[in-house]
């Protein structure tokens, strides 16, 4: 996945969905904002992560300055790419790259049997039985 794709696809996870925002209307850049704080918040203090650290608080920033929502997703798209850039060309690049896309992986469990007590093991071969509708 592109380093672009990796960055949007964070801060979309740390944005909040549509029925969690407030009824006065949030802007784009405030929104943006809000998810990177979290975003910076989540991230581990190492030297791999300073330059993508440093991207995010700046995409911050300049979005403090924009007007309205078309220019802050302009200025979003263009810091991102630059963000992602920098990022490529960094010797930490596959690092935050490895860090991006970990948290977008959720550990989810494996789902629970429909019906209790019957095991499902999808890599286990079957014995060889005759089966006759429900009857074997």
């Amino acid at each position: 996945m592109c380093t672009v794709c990796l960055l949007t696809s964070a801060l979309m996870m740390f944005t909040p969905a549509g029925d969690e925002v407030k009824p006065a209307q949030v802007s784009v850049a405030q929104e943006t904002q809000g998810a990177i704080v979290e975003m910076v918040e989540d991230l581990p203090k190492s030297s791999d992560t300073t330059l993508l650290r440093q991207g995010l608080l700046t995409l911050h920033s300049r979005l403090g300055t924009t007007k309205n929502d078309t220019q802050a997703q302009n200025v979003i798209n263009n810091e991102l790419s630059a963000l992602s850039q920098r990022l490529t060309n960094s010797p930490h690049a596959e690092e935050v790259t490895e860090l991006l896309e970990d948290m977008l992986i959720e550990d989810e469990p494996e789902p629970e049997p429909l019906v209790k007590g019957v095991k499902y093991a999808p890599n286990k071969p079957q014995a060889k039985t005759n089966n006759w509708g429900w009857l074997r």
